[in-house]
C-alpha cells in the first residue's frame, strides 16, 4: 500500500513551548482514522505539522512520498484539504463561490477557471449534496449545511489526503451521522484518505478502522477501535471513569462516562457526619483535587498548611474552602500547624498531594501520619517521589514509604484519588 502521508520521530511546538513528542505515525492511501485525545494533547498542533504550517524542530514529515516543507503551496494545495471546524466569511459570498474558492487555489493569479475545473467544482457540489444551495449565502446555513459546503470546497482541490478538525463540532445527532455518511463515501468511492479529529469516541469508532490516540503530544495508542478503545487505556488519557461495552448491533465498543461518584453527591455530609476531607497541597499540586473535590459536592474540605500566595491558597478561597495558612516564604510555623491539626483531627480522610516537600512544610506529613495513627484513611501521592523531595536525607520520601507499610493508599492520577475516595 502507497503511503498517504508518514511522521518520523517529529518533534514540534510554538517557539519554546514543545507539544509533539517523538511521533511516529504512518497512514496508507486510502485509510480513514480518527485522531482522538483530550483538549490540549496536541491534535491541531499535529495537524498544522502535517498541513506544513509548522515546521517541525525535528524529524521528517512526508506527504504521499514527498517532505512537506519542500512543497511548495499550490503542490501541498494539490495533495491535501483542510476541513476546518468552521469558516468565518463575508456575508456576499454564495456557496458557489465558496467552493469555486477551493478550485481557485490551483490556479495562477488572475487565470480563470477553464471548462474542466467547472466540472470539477460542479462534481464536488453534488458529491457533498450542497448543488441546490448553491446560490444561496453561506453566511444563512445551517451548521450542517455548511459543514457540506466545506467539505465540497476541499473536494475542488482534487486532494488525495483531507483532514477534517471534527467535522461533527456543533451539530446534533442526525447531521453529525449525515456528514460522517458524506466523509465514508468518499474514503470508499473515491480512495480519498481521511484523516480527522473527533471528541465523539463512539463515532469514530463507528466509522474509523483506525483510531489514533494522543496524549500530552506523544501517541498513547494506535489500532482498531477495539485495541484503542480500553477502559486502562482511557482512564490514564481523559483522567476519568470510562466504561466500554460491545455495541450489540455492530460489535465495535460503545464508550460512556461512568457515574459521578455517589459519595459526592448533595448531602454526602461533612465534618458532622464523619465525612471531613484535609487536603496536604501546596506548590499548585492541590488545585485539579480541590476543584475536583468542590464540584463533586464533597462537603467539609479543609486544606494546609499553605503559604498565603500558593496557587492552592488562591484555589481555596475561590471555593470558598477552609484552609491553615503561613506567611509567603515562610516554614509552617507552630499557630498555623495547630489550625491544620485541628482541622486534619475531623477529616475522615486525608489526602496527600504531589507536593513537592522541603525542610519549610515536610511537617505537614505529620497530619497524615496522625490521621492514619487514629484509624482515618489516607490517600498518599506517591508519583516521583525522589525528584520532588528536597527535605534532608529524603525524609518524605521516607516517611511516604513507611505510611504505604502502615496502610496508607496510593494513587498516582486524579482518576484514582476520585475511585479511592468514592470507594
Amino acid at each position: 500500500m502507497n503511503s498517504a502521508f508518514e511522521f518520523h520521530g517529529v518533534r514540534a511546538g510554538y517557539r519554546e513551548r514543545p507539544v509533539l513528542e517523538d511521533i511516529s505515525l504512518k497512514a496508507g492511501a486510502g485509510e480513514m482514522l480518527a485522531l482522538l485525545g483530550p483538549n490540549g494533547a496536541g491534535k491541531s498542533t499535529l495537524f498544522r505539522v502535517l498541513s506544513g504550517l509548522i515546521r517541525p524542530v525535528a524529524g521528517r514529515v512526508m506527504l504521499c512520498g514527498a517532505e512537506v516543507q519542500r512543497l511548495g503551496a499550490a503542490r501541498r494545495a494539490r495533495l491535501l484539504a483542510v476541513v476546518p471546524q468552521e469558516l468565518k466569511m463575508p456575508p456576499a459570498f454564495t456557496v458557489g463561490e465558496m467552493v469555486a474558492m477551493g478550485r481557485v487555489t490551483l490556479l495562477s493569479p488572475w487565470q480563470r477557471p477553464s471548462e474542466e475545473d467547472c466540472k470539477v467544482i460542479e462534481r464536488a457540489l453534488v458529491y457533498a449534496d450542497v448543488n441546490e444551495l448553491c446560490d444561496r449565502p453561506f453566511d444563512l446555513l445551517s451548521g450542517g449545511e455548511k459543514q457540506r459546503v466545506l467539505i465540497a470546497m476541499a473536494l475542488a482541490q482534487e486532494p488525495q489526503v483531507i483532514l477534517m478538525d471534527e467535522p461533527t463540532t456543533h451539530l446534533d445527532p442526525n447531521h453529525s451521522l449525515e456528514i460522517m455518511q458524506i466523509v465514508e463515501r468518499l474514503n470508499r468511492e473515491r480512495g480519498l484518505t481521511v484523516f480527522m479529529i473527533s471528541h465523539d469516541l463512539n463515532l469514530a469508532a463507528e466509522f474509523c478502522r483506525r483510531l489514533v490516540l494522543l496524549d500530552h503530544g506523544r501517541i498513547a495508542a494506535d489500532g482498531t477501535p477495539s485495541e484503542v478503545l480500553r477502559e486502562e487505556t482511557l482512564h490514564k488519557v481523559y483522567h476519568c471513569q470510562m466504561r466500554v461495552q460491545s455495541d450489540p448491533g455492530t460489535g465495535l465498543p460503545f464508550v460512556r462516562p461512568d457515574a459521578r461518584h455517589a459519595a459526592g453527591l448533595p448531602g454526602a455530609g461533612g465534618a458532622e457526619s464523619g465525612r471531613a476531607i484535609h487536603v496536604i497541597a501546596g506548590g499548585g499540586s492541590g488545585a485539579e483535587v480541590l476543584r475536583r473535590l468542590a464540584f463533586n459536592n464533597y462537603a467539609g474540605v479543609t486544606c494546609g498548611v499553605l503559604n498565603e500566595r500558593d496557587t492552592d491558597a488562591q484555589v481555596c478561597e475561590a471555593l470558598g474552602i477552609r484552609a491553615a495558612l503561613e506567611k509567603p516564604f515562610s516554614p509552617v510555623g507552630h499557630q498555623a500547624f495547630r489550625k491544620a491539626e485541628e482541622m486534619a483531627a475531623m477529616a475522615k480522610t486525608v489526602i496527600v498531594c504531589e507536593v513537592p516537600f522541603g525542610p519549610g512544610n515536610v511537617i505537614n506529613l505529620k497530619l497524615a501520619e496522625d490521621a492514619l495513627k487514629r484509624g482515618a484513611r489516607v490517600l498518599v501521592n506517591n508519583a516521583n517521589l525522589q525528584a520532588r523531595d528536597y527535605s534532608a536525607d529524603q525524609q518524605a520520601v521516607i516517611r511516604i514509604m513507611e505510611m504505604i507499610e502502615q496502610g496508607a493508599e496510593a494513587w498516582n492520577s486524579l482518576h484514582d484519588m476520585m475511585r479511592l475516595i468514592a470507594r
